[in-house]
C-alpha cells in the first residue's frame, strides 16, 4: 500500500517537537486525530523515556489535544476513554483492560487488622458507622457493651466477662482501614457535660374568715343541769336524747326529763361558735345564753426547690429530694399469697436528658415533679387490711430548646378555690340588719401556684475544677465555723488551735516551738495522721515500726529481704524504709529540713525555750528520740 505523504509544514508524529512532546519535567503536549492507541502509547513512552508495555488485546483510536498536562495525566486520560488502565511496577508501565486490571489488583492487595481501643463511644455504636465502609472482604469485631449499672446483694456474684475496655478489631484493605481509622478518630471524642439547675417554686395562700352568733333560751330550767352534756347550746339535743345532766355526789348522772317535770328551750347553732376562731365571746344570764365567733386567718406558704445535677450529653439523669413511702403489695396465686414491700418516691424529682447542639442551644427532655403521698387502708381479697398510697402530684413532661446558660420558664399551674358557706335561721336570717344575729358565715379562699424553671449550662473541665475548689472552701469554712462554737476546753478545738499555730511557726522557721505545739496536739488526740507526719518530717525519722513484709513483696524486694535474713536476722525485723530513710517533707514544711540524728538529740524542754536564739538548724535542736512512738 502506498505511504501517505506528510503534509508540508506539519511536524511528523514521531519527530521532536511534533504532535507528541514531553519535556524533562514530564509536562506533556499532545495533538492527535484518530491515531492508533498503540502508536500514541509508544510515542509517549519514547518522549517521556518510560517503558510502556501493551498486550495484544490493547487496541483503539485516539483523538486528543493536551496542553501542559503531566505524563501520567495524559496516559490515564488516553487509556480511560478506551477502557484500559495501567499498573506501574519498577521501571515498567503495564497496560491492561479494566476487568483484567481489577483482577490483578485484587490478587496483589493485602489485608491488615487494626485493634482500636475506644475511649468514649461504645463499640456497638462504632460498628454502625464502620460496616458501610468495609469492602466485601472486610470485617469488624466488637467487644460486648458494659452491663447495666447495678449493685449486687449480700451474695457476691461474678461472671467471665471481658475485662478490657471498649474495643473493636477491623480487618480490611489498607485504604479502607485508613479511612475507617480517620472516621473513628472523629467520632470517639470526649462528650460534653451539662449542669442542669432546676427551680421549682410552690406558693400556697389560704385565707379563712368566719362570723356567727349562737344563742340558747331555756324556760323552767337551769343551764347548770346541762354542764356535763355540752353546755348551754346542748340544751335541746340533751332533752331530745335524754342526756341532760346533773351532778350527784360529784358524779355526772344522765336524766331523761327536768327534775320538776317542766321546762323548755330553744337553741341556734348557725354561728358554729365551736369551730375555728380567732376571737370568741359569750354571755350567760339567767335563762339566756349568747355566744359569738370571729375568724380571720391567713396561711401563706412558699416552698422553693432548686435541684442541680451534672450529666453527660445525651445521657438521662434523675435527682430525688424527698421520701420513699413504703407500703405492702400482695400477689395472690391459686396456691399462695406473697407480700412484699414497695416504695413510692415522693418529694421533688427531676428527670432530664440533654442534647447539645453546635449552635449554642441545648434540647432538653424534662420531667420535673413535686408529689406527696397519703396512706390509706383497704381490704384485700382475703379480708385482711393492707395499706396503699395515694399520690398527689404536680408534674409536667416536655421537650424544649434552651440557649446555653439561659433560664426559661417551662410552665406552671395556678389554682384558686373559693368557698362561701352561709347558715341561717329560716325567715329570721333574711331580716335586714337584724338578720345578722340569726346567720353564720364561713368563707375560705385557697390559691395555689407552682412554677417550673430550668437553666442548662455546658461546662468544661476548668469550670468543674473551679466549682470543686469553691465547694471545698465552703466545706472548710463551715467546719471552721462549727468548731468555733465548741467549748474552749474541747479536744477538737484545742487540737485545731495547736495545729494551726504549728503550721504558722513552721512557715516562720521556728521549728522548736512548732514541734512543741505538735506534741501538745498529739497528747490530746494521738490519732492524727497528718500531724504525726508533720512531727516525723521535723525530727527526721519515723515514729512507728511496721512489721509487715507486704510492701516489700509488692515492690519486688522479697529477694533482697531474704538475703538480709541470712546475714542479720535482727536487722530483718526493721523495714528497709525505716533504716536511714527519711520521708520527704510536704511543700508547706520545706523549710523544716534537718540533719539531726538520734546520737545528737537532747531533751526537749518545752515552749519555754528562747525562740530568739533559734538559728533554724536542727543540729542544736533539743529533741529526745528514744525510739518510742509518742513522747
Amino acid at each position: 500500500m502506498p505511504t501517505q505523504a506528510q503534509p508540508e509544514g506539519e511536524p511528523s508524529l514521531n519527530e521532536p517537537g511534533g504532535k507528541v512532546n514531553v519535556d524533562e519535567n514530564l509536562i506533556t503536549e499532545l495533538f492527535v486525530n484518530d491515531e492508533d492507541l498503540n502508536t500514541v502509547l509508544q510515542l509517549l513512552g519514547v518522549q517521556a523515556q518510560k517503558n510502556v508495555v501493551t498486550g495484544q488485546s490493547v487496541a483503539g483510536r485516539v483523538t486528543a489535544n493536551f496542553y501542559g498536562v503531566t505524563f501520567y495525566e495524559a496516559l490515564e486520560a488516553i487509556l480511560n476513554v478506551n477502557g484500559y488502565g495501567y499498573i506501574e511496577r519498577g521501571n515498567f508501565i503495564y497496560v491492561y483492560g479494566l476487568e483484567e486490571l481489577e483482577r490483578i489488583q485484587e490478587a496483589t492487595r493485602t489485608r491488615r487488622s487494626e485493634l482500636v481501643t475506644l475511649n468514649y463511644v461504645s463499640a456497638k455504636d462504632v460498628q454502625v458507622f464502620v460496616e458501610p465502609m468495609l469492602s466485601d472482604k472486610g470485617s469488624i469485631t466488637v467487644s460486648p457493651d458494659a452491663g447495666t449499672f447495678s449493685l449486687p446483694g449480700d451474695v457476691p456474684t461474678g461472671a467471665d466477662s471481658f475485662a478490657a475496655g471498649s474495643t473493636v478489631i477491623i480487618t480490611d484493605y489498607d485504604e479502607e482501614v485508613d479511612a475507617i481509622l480517620e472516621m473513628i478518630a472523629l467520632i470517639d471524642t470526649r462528650p460534653a457535660q451539662v449542669l442542669v439547675e432546676s427551680t421549682i417554686l410552690q406558693t400556697s395562700l389560704n385565707e379563712a374568715n368566719a362570723f356567727g352568733i349562737d344563742f340558747s333560751i331555756v324556760g323552767d330550767l337551769d343551764f347548770s343541769e346541762f354542764t356535763g352534756s355540752g353546755g348551754p347550746l346542748a340544751v335541746v339535743p340533751s332533752l331530745i336524747g335524754g342526756q341532760g345532766g346533773t351532778l350527784v355526789g360529784g358524779t355526772e348522772t344522765p336524766i331523761a326529763t327536768p327534775s320538776d317535770g317542766k321546762g323548755g328551750g330553744a337553741t341556734s347553732t348557725v354561728g358554729n361558735t365551736a369551730g375555728p376562731a380567732t376571737f370568741r365571746a359569750g354571755v350567760v344570764a339567767g335563762d339566756f345564753a349568747v355566744f359569738m365567733r370571729m375568724l380571720d386567718e391567713v396561711t401563706d406558704v412558699t416552698i422553693l426547690s432548686s435541684p442541680k445535677l451534672l450529666t453527660l450529653n445525651r445521657q438521662p439523669a434523675r435527682v430525688l429530694v424527698g421520701r420513699k413511702i413504703g407500703y405492702l403489695s400482695s400477689t395472690t396465686t391459686e396456691t399462695s399469697t406473697t407480700q412484699s414491700v414497695q416504695f413510692l418516691d415522693t418529694g421533688t424529682q427531676l428527670y432530664f436528658r440533654p442534647f447539645i447542639s453546635n449552635d449554642g442551644f441545648i434540647r432538653m427532655e424534662l420531667k420535673p415533679q413535686v408529689s406527696d403521698a397519703e396512706i390509706r387502708e383497704v381490704t384485700a381479697v382475703g379480708g385482711s387490711a393492707i395499706t396503699i398510697p395515694d399520690e398527689v402530684t404536680n408534674e409536667l413532661t416536655t421537650n424544649v430548646m434552651v440557649r446555653d446558660g439561659q433560664t426559661i420558664v417551662l410552665g406552671g399551674l395556678f389554682r384558686e378555690s373559693t368557698t362561701v358557706t352561709r347558715r341561717q335561721i329560716p325567715f329570721l336570717g333574711d331580716i335586714p340588719i337584724l338578720g345578722a344575729a340569726f346567720r353564720g358565715n364561713d368563707d375560705e379562699s385557697l390559691r395555689q401556684e407552682i412554677v417550673f424553671l430550668v437553666k442548662p449550662t455546658v461546662v468544661n473541665d476548668q469550670i468543674l475544677l473551679d466549682e470543686a475548689d469553691r465547694a471545698l472552701a465552703t466545706i472548710d469554712n463551715a467546719r471552721t465555723g462549727i468548731r468555733k462554737g465548741l467549748l474552749p476546753w474541747s479536744r477538737t478545738k484545742l487540737t485545731a488551735i495547736y495545729n494551726v499555730e504549728a503550721q504558722e511557726l513552721i512557715a516562720q522557721g521556728n521549728y522548736k516551738k512548732a514541734l512543741f505545739k505538735i506534741q501538745q496536739s498529739l497528747s490530746l488526740n494521738p490519732a492524727q495522721p497528718n500531724v504525726i507526719a508533720m512531727r516525723e518530717n521535723l525530727v527526721g525519722q519515723e515514729s512507728s515500726w511496721n512489721d509487715s513484709y507486704l510492701d516489700e513483696i509488692i515492690s519486688g524486694e522479697l529477694d533482697s529481704l531474704f538475703d538480709e535474713k541470712k546475714n542479720n536476722a535482727v536487722s530483718n525485723l526493721i523495714p528497709a524504709k525505716v533504716q536511714g530513710a527519711r520521708p520527704e517533707l510536704p511543700p508547706t514544711y520545706q523549710g523544716a529540713q534537718t540533719t539531726q540524728t538520734a546520737e545528737n538529740s537532747q531533751q526537749f524542754e518545752g515552749e519555754g525555750a528562747d525562740s530568739s536564739t533559734d538559728s533554724g538548724e536542727f543540729a542544736d535542736f533539743p529533741i529526745e528520740n528514744d525510739g518510742s512512738d509518742d513522747e
